[in-house]
């Protein structure tokens, strides 16, 4: 009995740890020089063949996790900049998730892996396909949960005439800055709401036991 009502317990508290775990991270950063936590990588400009959102984002995405840490490299007119961070798997469109037409606005993005579910890969565009001076961030997003947030407007930061590899994010408009266009996700590792009926499933069983308790007096 004792056997039953420790495991009874147990289950309750891995549901609330399991929906402690969909936190709301901070702000993805686009730095390339400062290594912004989880960036895999920018491109300026953005490329936009082979056809199709989720594809040539994969293809952008696979570019930069051939290259080596902490590169710059030019191809097809776009330079591609690589952080330090580790890659992954190859980026596929299998399971992609995708949105765009934005609007300007004053707030981030946010984008709810509740509703979505878990990926490894998230690619944000910023300007249009046809823009010679837009942007795109590439964010290995492997473990990350809850809501995740992203810049609404970006802005690629120069040196010398060069792109310095670092994209500066503003959630207002400002000259020279540029809105998300677009924003895939890519590789999927978990269902949409796991989470939460891991948590709804603890806290059924832990009533079970509760009940158990009251039927047993």
């Amino acid at each position: 009995m004792q056997k039953i009502t420790k495991w009874l317990a147990a289950s309750v508290v891995f549901g609330v740890l399991s929906l402690a775990t969909e936190r709301a991270d901070a702000i993805l950063e686009m730095s390339y020089t400062t290594d912004s936590a989880n960036l895999l990588g920018t491109v300026f400009p953005g490329q936009v063949s082979p056809p199709g959102q989720a594809a040539h984002d994969a293809a952008m995405t696979n570019f930069l996790l051939g290259m080596g840490a902490q590169t710059h490299i030019t191809s097809n007119g776009s330079i591609y900049a690589r952080t330090t961070w580790p890659g992954g798997a190859p980026a596929t469109t299998t399971g992609a998730v995708t949105m765009n037409g934005f609007s300007d606005g004053t707030t981030a993005i946010n984008l709810n892996l509740s509703q979505y579910g878990t990926f490894q890969y998230l690619v944000a565009t910023y300007g249009d396909s046809d823009d010679p001076n837009g942007g795109v961030a590439v964010w290995n997003i492997s473990g990350l949960t809850g809501t995740i947030q992203i810049y609404r407007y970006a802005k690629p930061q120069m040196m010398n005439g060069h792109f310095t590899g670092n994209l500066i994010g503003r959630n207002t408009a400002q000259p020279g800055c540029y809105l998300i266009t677009s924003w895939t996700l890519l590789n999927p590792t978990g269902v949409p709401d796991g989470g939460a009926t891991v948590m709804l499933l603890g806290t059924a069983v832990g009533a079970l036991g509760m009940m158990r308790r009251y039927l047993i007096r």
